[in-house]
């Protein structure tokens, strides 16, 4: 154990040595130096005004825009760099050392999307430009997300990437990771994408903002066929920050706010809880359960210890309204011809709002350092190091736990603790705590008090280690455009938990003629020590070739790239291993840079199938023109026009499961024979029949699409529309294609088809008046899938069908609303769903039959949202700066089955239940009359607990003020104040839209609002 981060700690020492080498050379060159107020004009080769420039100091500290005249300001001195860029234009630098700036600075002009800014990364360290790029991928820079605080970096993604679903979940501290989806759902289930850190698969939810360079979303064939088998559903590339040449980074920043809970369910005192009670009793035939003394003891409760008349509001005292975020980042990074580096130290902590007992708490530190070293003129390599370590603490029972206690126990059902001077409970062992006694119940003897005051701990440790290794070489003294990189991957993932669980005893708490009586209900438990409860190690082994040709003959260019991926990630808790290659050939072809021709074949390979189907061949091809730099366009407005498609094949095996081509067996128990069955003799069963010729899941692509710029360079806009045939798709153990005679093992089959197609789109706009600059932009998503084949049987009657509609449909019955009197009862068909009558609801007979049965069930909703969108304004004036993001989802339905709304039994209320229906109590109330029993025959899923998700949520502001002047020594002081899931507009008033069980059986959905401060030097 203590040399695991032995590699690491190496790599780090070393990234110290050539940084501490670098950063000494920079303060060298930087000390001193004579302040400048530079006021330049910048036009092109013709002497125009080139508009939105970007002017910056080179240690990108510093940064000024040229306005519509092409004039800019900035102060800098004259041991800075300065670096001047625009599209279209090649990157000027000057050094103001030697050179000193004039008043009108030429660029000369270049092609549009293609300088190193409009690079975009793609699998195997391969890498584009937006102009050369015939495929569809969406990008959006580290810097761009650091204003959204939140402890998992996926959630920050919502909204910004057109093509990218992000929808936020429940879940306990840090476990919130949102479910994510590219291009909506391409199959029946399981469309998650894959998601890559610096050329490998691995988790993002870890990461912070301020160690990441860029992200792209890989969204048609053409791009995503370079990393293979995992793709198909789409890829999240996260490339992390390297050092740039003639740069020096010294950053530093911290952060501090609260988390506070916005949406809670909110719940009945003991006195109405009582008084309802006995109403849902009379609702079915019983006599009144709680006498008026009970019910008015109730109203003059003493609070939750009150021993007989004990009314308890869980959610103030057990939660606090809010909890701390804490976050601190520097960022060290530079370099020169020779070497470049980067090194980047995070820490993220929060914590949980259970005031009682343990508080949860996280606290997560990131250490990450990228290095690059020129070793000859033609051979360079690199090393990337990454640890994360991170701490989970929290009491007896997880985040869930407490929030399912707290929607379910009941307000009068127990004190909390047994404050009686007479009664002090059982004796205590000598040497162990004295406990006072606590309340409890037959129904639930674990008080929630108990378990989070005296109930123990638990803890959870993350270690995460992450290295490359890599190598560039030029080959052209081999040939001319030719080079080859080559680089492995490792990374090790180790979980282990611990915890020291007590159970302390609980009283059932009775009235008697003598005062009260006292019942045990448990005994102690008591742990005497920490104990471990489970680790998990995970491993990834990764090793990437590519070689490279790239050569340009007068209006002719080629490019290829030869390419073989190897993945294996172990892990302990799995049976198999995932394995899998892609070994491609990628050529592109340009005509006289405006034609761009681009082939792909790759062959995969994955261990999930047998070995004569283990490899198969997959092809993409793409194309895209550049129109606006035709001869018949000449519009003043357009400055960049491009149309592009392409369509390929993928072969998709992340969705198979393990060794379905295999038959396999088990030890079964065994069985008796012999005089008197006296003998076992062991017995064998059958796990799964294997079908080896199982063929891959492939995913048919087609994707068209317009791109450019125009009105001066002040509006970028995209538009791509697709369609995605998945075929193939395998169900283990397909009932419908077999008789039940068979039993319930079945082969494997490829059966299942799901059609996907959609558009997506982005805009955006900047414009700058002085000192004032602002942008607007927005991206959408339309999508729409229809399940072709599934595994169901044909039923005659169509609307029972899932195929011939979206694998999101939401079935359920048609729901006429509530019975309010006899003869609609005795009018309507029978319903063969359980008990009914006035006051339950009332469904369609959609057959026919005269009978509400499983076969009047029919489409009635969707899950998944058919329209995503996300719109952002900024607004810079001088130092200051605004930013607003806010995202929607429209044309989604979610189903109101949770405890909050569906109250029965012995359960706790909640004010949803005060519109119950009652025929004297509430004879106008829209939800169903309350029973004590199960509501079997309301509780179905129907049109009447389907309800509209759709909502707006303004999801994140940054107000921010910054000082910068090149001549200080901390050169930019950026203050700022930052919010996320500030507010949301949705006909669902209750609970959230997003995630309707969050603050019912888990954490709810935070707003978070902080304040910080950034210095650079």
């Amino acid at each position: 154990m203590k040399y695991k981060y032995l590699h690491i700690m190496i790599f780090f020492a070393i990234i110290s040595l050539f940084g501490i080498k670098d950063g000494k050379a920079q303060q060298g060159r930087s000390s001193g130096g004579q302040e400048l107020n530079i006021n330049a004009t910048i036009v092109n080769s013709n002497g125009e005004a080139i508009h939105n420039a970007t002017v910056t100091l080179g240690e990108g500290l510093l940064q000024a825009y040229s306005n519509e005249d092409g004039e800019f300001s900035i102060k800098a001195t004259t041991n800075n760099v300065l670096i001047i860029s625009a599209r279209g234009y090649e990157e000027k630098v000057i050094n103001l050392r030697s050179t000193s700036v004039e008043s009108t600075i030429v660029l000369t002009e270049t092609l549009v999307f293609d300088s190193r800014n409009d690079v975009v990364n793609l699998p195997t360290g391969i890498s584009t430009t937006q102009r050369q790029l015939v495929g569809s991928v969406d990008i959006i820079s580290g810097s761009e997300i650091e204003s959204q605080p939140d402890i998992v970096l996926s959630n920050a993604l919502q909204g910004r990437l057109a093509g990218l679903t992000v929808r936020m979940n429940e879940g306990g501290l840090g476990n919130n990771v949102p479910t994510l989806a590219v291009r909506g759902l391409s199959r029946l289930g399981g469309n998650a994408p894959v998601t890559i850190v610096d050329g490998i698969e691995r988790p993002i939810e870890f990461l912070v903002a301020e160690e990441i360079e860029s992200i792209e979303v890989l969204k048609d064939a053409s791009a995503k066929i370079l990393y293979g088998p995992r793709a198909a559903n789409g890829v999240i590339l996260v490339t992390t920050k390297r050092g740039r040449e003639n740069t020096r980074v010294i950053k530093a920043s911290v952060e501090y706010g609260v988390t506070m809970t916005t949406r809670m369910p909110e719940y009945l005192g003991s006195a109405e809880y009582a008084t309802l009670y006995n109403e849902a009793r009379q609702n079915d035939g019983f006599s009144p359960f709680y006498s008026e003394q009970q019910i008015e003891g109730y109203r003059q409760s003493t609070g939750e210890n009150d021993l007989l008349y004990p009314d308890a509001d869980y959610v103030n005292y057990f939660l606090r309204n809010s909890n701390p975020f804490r976050k601190a980042n520097v960022e060290y990074s530079g370099g020169n011809e020779d070497a470049r580096y980067a090194f980047m130290v995070g820490y993220i902590g929060t914590e949980g709002v259970e005031k009682v007992g343990n508080t949860p708490k996280e606290d997560r530190i990131n250490i990450r350092g990228n290095l690059d070293i020129k070793v000859t003129d033609k051979l360079s390599a690199f090393i990337d190091g990454n640890g994360i370590i991170e701490s989970r603490r929290w009491g007896k029972l997880n985040q869930d736990a407490v929030f399912s206690a707290i929607s379910s126990h009941r307000p009068n059902e127990y004190p909390f603790v047994i404050d009686d001077p007479n009664f002090e409970g059982a004796d205590t062992p000598l040497g162990q705590e004295r406990i006072p006694p606590q309340g409890g119940s037959y129904i639930r003897p674990n008080s929630l008090y108990g378990n989070m005051v005296y109930g123990g701990f638990q803890e959870h440790q993350y270690f995460y280690g992450q290295t490359n290794f890599g190598l560039n070489l030029k080959l052209d003294d081999v040939l001319d455009g030719l080079s080859a990189k080559s680089y492995i991957t490792f990374d090790n993932y180790q979980f282990q938990s611990a915890s020291q669980i007590n159970n302390p005893i609980r009283y059932g708490v009775f009235p008697s003629d003598d005062g009260v009586d006292y019942v045990q209900l448990q005994n102690r438990v008591i742990s005497g020590n920490r104990t471990e409860q489970g680790n998990n190690i995970s491993r990834n082994t990764g090793w990437i070739t590519n070689l490279n040709y790239d050569k340009v003959f007068e209006k002719h260019a080629i490019k290829a790239n030869l390419s073989h991926f190897y993945y294996l990630n172990e892990n302990s808790d799995r049976r198999q291993n995932i394995e899998n290659t892609n070994t491609f050939l990628r050529t592109v072809y340009s005509f006289d840079n405006r034609f761009y021709f681009e082939a792909t074949g790759a062959v995969m390979g994955s261990n999930r199938f047998a070995k004569e189907n283990r490899f198969k061949f997959f092809p993409a091809v793409g194309a895209s023109w550049i129109i606006s730099e035709e001869s018949f366009m000449n519009s003043t407005s357009i400055d960049f026009l491009k149309v592009k498609g392409s369509f390929g094949i993928l072969g998709y095996d992340a969705g198979t499961s393990f060794y379905l081509y295999d038959t396999r067996y088990f030890n079964n128990g065994s069985v008796q024979f012999n005089e008197r069955n006296q003998n076992n003799v062991q017995r064998t069963g059958f796990d799964n029949f294997g079908n080896p010729d199982l063929e891959w899941e492939t995913s048919r692509e087609v994707n068209i699409g317009i791109e450019g710029f125009g009105l001066n360079n002040s509006l970028r806009f995209e538009v791509n529309y697709f369609n995605e045939f998945r075929d193939n798709i395998i169900f283990d153990n397909p009932g419908a294609l077999f008789s039940s005679i068979n039993g319930n093992l079945n082969v494997p089959q490829n059966w299942g088809q799901v059609s996907n197609q959609g558009v997506d789109a982005s805009i955006n706009y900047i414009k700058s008046f002085g000192d004032l600059s602002w942008s607007v932009g927005g991206n959408f998503l339309y999508v729409k899938n229809e399940v072709l084949r599934t595994n169901e049987v044909f039923h005659p009657d169509e609307y029972l069908r899932q195929t011939g509609r979206p694998s999101d449909a939401i079935f359920g019955y048609v729901s006429n609303g509530i019975f309010r009197d006899q003869s609609q009862v005795d009018g309507s068909p029978f319903q063969a769903l359980g008990p009914y009558g006035v006051g339950n609801l009332s469904y369609e007979d959609l057959n026919g039959d005269g009978i509400i049965d499983e076969r009047d069930v029919q489409a009635i909703g969707n899950s998944f949202p058919r329209t995503t969108l996300g719109v952002n304004f900024s607004l810079n004036y001088k130092g200051f700066g605004l930013f607003v993001l806010g995202t929607s989802e429209l044309g989604v339905h979610t189903m109101r089955n949770n405890s909050y709304y569906r109250n029965s039994g012995e359960g706790k209320y909640s004010a949803f239940v005060r519109d119950r229906f009652h025929p004297e109590n509430n004879p106008g109330g829209s939800v169903p009359a309350l029973t004590t029993l199960g509501a079997v025959n309301d509780f179905r899923g129907s049109t009447f607990w389907l309800e509209d998700a759709s909502f707006f949520r303004l999801k994140n502001v940054e107000l921010s003020y910054s000082l910068a002047n090149a001549a200080w020594t901390v050169k930019n002081i950026r203050l700022f104040v930052r919010a996320t899931n500030v507010f949301v507009i949705s006909a669902i008033k209750e609970l959230d839209p997003e995630a309707l069980n969050a603050g019912v059986t888990n954490y709810p959905i935070f707003r978070t609002v902080t304040s910080g401060v950034a210095v650079s030097f």
